[in-house]
Order: C-alpha cells, then sequence, then structure tokens
C-alpha cells in the first residue's frame, strides 16, 4: 500500500517538473456484449457528468476533472453500474459475465479495491452465518438462533471497525469510506481522526465537507460537553425542557415506535428504570414518530413510565437532527447539571454504571 502511495507522489512530481498540465481524463469501455447501450456518469446525488452511447460495446470520451469521489457508470444495457473512486486518473472498465466489471481507475481506487477484496471474506462468513441461522430457525433452537445472531453482529461491527481504520490512512478516500459506514458505533474520536489526516488539497472536496459538517455535529455530544435545552410537546400534553426533567442521571433515549430494535430494547429499560428510579436514575424519550396515535400506543403497549417528548417530525426531529442522530436506538446520558457523561450505552453496561454510581 505504502508503495503504492509513494508511486503515486513520484509521479505527480514528475509530472509537475514537466510543466504540462491536464484538466480532464479519458473514459475508456470496451464491453462488446453492451452493444449500443446509454451510458451514464453520475456523482452521488444523482449528479450528472456525463451522458453518451456505446458503439459495438465501446466508447471513449474526454471528460472534465472532478473532486475525488465515487463514481457510478452505468451501462442501462448490463442493469447495474461500475462504481469506482475518482481520483483524476484514466478510467478503464471491461465487463466478464462470471467476474464482473474491471476497473482501473488509478491508485485511491486500487486502494478501494483492496478494501473491497478484505471486505468480502465478511459477506462470505456472514452467508454460512445465514444458513446455520435457518437451520436453527427449522429445528426451533432458540439458544444456537441467540448465538449466531450475536456472532452475526460482531461480525459487521469487526467489519466497520476495520473499514474504519482503513480510513484514518487513506486520505480523502478514507473520508468517503468513513461517510459509508453504517455503523452506529463510530465515535467522535474516531471520525476527527479520519478528517484530519485529509490531506489540505482535498479539503474543498465534496466528502471533505461532508465529514467535517459531521465530525461537528457529533462534537456536540461528546462526552463532557453541556447538553443543550429543548422543549418539545410532551406525551400527557403541553411542552416539556429536556433539562426540566429530574434524576441525578437521565439517559435522553431516541427511539419510535415503528423500530423494532428500539421496541425490543424497551423491556431491559423499564427494568433499570424500575430499578434505580428512586435513587435518582430517570429515562426521557425523545420519540422519532411522525404519527401521535402511534406513539401513544407505544408508550402504553410497553409499559414506559417516564416522560416523553416528540415534534413528530420523524427523523428531522429537532433534537436528533442536532446531535446528529442517524440510527435508532440511541442515547445520550446526562448528569444533573445537564452534563454529557456517556453515549449509546447497552442496558448492561448502563445498569453497571447506575450500579456504581448511584
Amino acid at each position: 500500500m505504502k508503495k503504492i502511495f509513494m508511486g503515486a507522489a513520484v509521479a505527480s512530481l514528475l509530472f509537475a517538473c514537466s510543466g504540462e498540465s491536464s484538466d480532464g481524463f479519458q473514459l475508456s469501455i470496451d464491453i462488446p456484449s453492451a452493444g449500443d447501450s446509454p451510458v451514464k456518469v453520475t456523482l452521488e446525488g444523482d449528479s450528472v457528468i456525463y451522458e453518451g452511447n456505446l458503439t459495438d460495446g465501446s466508447l471513449t470520451a474526454n471528460l472534465s476533472d472532478f473532486d475525488n469521489q465515487f463514481t457510478m457508470v452505468q451501462i442501462m444495457e448490463l442493469g447495474q453500474p461500475a462504481v469506482y473512486f475518482h481520483d483524476g486518473a484514466d478510467v478503464n472498465i471491461t465487463f466478464d459475465e462470471m467476474t464482473g466489471f474491471n476497473i482501473e481507475a488509478g491508485v485511491m481506487n486500487d486502494s478501494a479495491d483492496a478494501l473491497n477484496d478484505q471486505s468480502a471474506f465478511f459477506g462470505q462468513t456472514m452467508q454460512v452465518l445465514e444458513q446455520k441461522y435457518m437451520t436453527a430457525m427449522d429445528s426451533n433452537d432458540v439458544d444456537a438462533q441467540n448465538e449466531i445472531r450475536e456472532e452475526a453482529m460482531n461480525l459487521m461491527e469487526s467489519q466497520e471497525r476495520m473499514k474504519i481504520e482503513f480510513a484514518k490512512r487513506n486520505d480523502i478516500l478514507g473520508a468517503s469510506i468513513a461517510l459509508s459506514s453504517q455503523s452506529s458505533n463510530l465515535t467522535y474520536e474516531d471520525l476527527k481522526a479520519v478528517l484530519d489526516q485529509v490531506s489540505p488539497e482535498f479539503h474543498s472536496a465534496p466528502d471533505y465537507t461532508r465529514l467535517a459538517e459531521r465530525v461537528e455535529t457529533m462534537g456536540r455530544s461528546a462526552i463532557g460537553m453541556q447538553f443543550k435545552d429543548f422543549a418539545q410537546t410532551s406525551a400527557t400534553g403541553g411542552t416539556l425542557n429536556v433539562l426540566a426533567v429530574e434524576g441525578k442521571y437521565v439517559l435522553v433515549d431516541f427511539w419510535a415506535s415503528w423500530c423494532r430494535p428500539c421496541r425490543a430494547a424497551n423491556p431491559a429499560l423499564v427494568e433499570l428504570y424500575n430499578t434505580y428510579h428512586e435513587q435518582g436514575f430517570n429515562i426521557l424519550g425523545v420519540s422519532l414518530d411522525r404519527d401521535g396515535a402511534s406513539w401513544q400506543k407505544g408508550i402504553k403497549e410497553d409499559g414506559l413510565p417516564w416522560p416523553q417528548i416528540s415534534d413528530l417530525q420523524y427523523w428531522q426531529n429537532e433534537i436528533s437532527t442536532y446531535y446528529g442522530i442517524q440510527f435508532i436506538p440511541q442515547n445520550i446520558l446526562i448528569d444533573d447539571n445537564g452534563v454529557i457523561v456517556a453515549k449509546n450505552m447497552e442496558p448492561a453496561k448502563l445498569g453497571e454504571f447506575l450500579s456504581n454510581n448511584l
């Protein structure tokens, strides 16, 4: 990996010394089976930068350069896009019925391919676990199902951890990788480390800007920060301020009645509430519902005794948006001064914390 990037740096230096420059790149496609298929090159958000047609499966086009980011080349006849990471190098695309697309697109795309190769192992292992889980379901082996489910969750988290460690050492490609992560366990420190290693020359790239915005948002809920007060409609009527909820420790729990994992977690929270409430523990539910009747029904069905608020704006809930909540359930634990002391605590960890601090 280091040799690849060193070679790219030397090539860049030599090119600069020659006095030559380039403001574009060449896209070449050679896929005879695609015939005269339309071709479209798009960026995230469906921004179209090129449209054309193959001629007997071939195309060569000179395109204006753009910021480094994942790019989609749609060849309509094939029914599936070719995705690569653009770093300004020429792009050559071929296709094999057995192995799929082969894309040559520069050193950063080579690194992205290397990451994909590592991720393929996780995918194969996950398929094996899925087969084992189906067998356990057929035999009604609940213990085996639970073990396999936990193993699958650990596998997914290992994959995301591998991706974020890769992102921390791969410049602007790393920023793009970090933004694509689906893990709810990425920390502010993880993303800040990715952001800080991006070279200044890429600070105008859209993925750097997006990651910087996400890091800023996540920083609002960093340990030691003051939780911002909000007022929303209470489930019992009127409005309620977050910091008006009394307790030595208050868990701000982001959930929704339509969220199955949230509902599955509620019994454990009820148990913790019943155990520690008289000692100073409280919970404030912040619902990402959009239907008031469903919200009220979920509270009643799950027997949630703690205060609840919502603005019924779904994922645009003002509080969750401010704190960058992209997955639920999530939570933020604050003390009686409104200072954030922990985030995203599983019931077992939360119980341990409360046992030691109340």
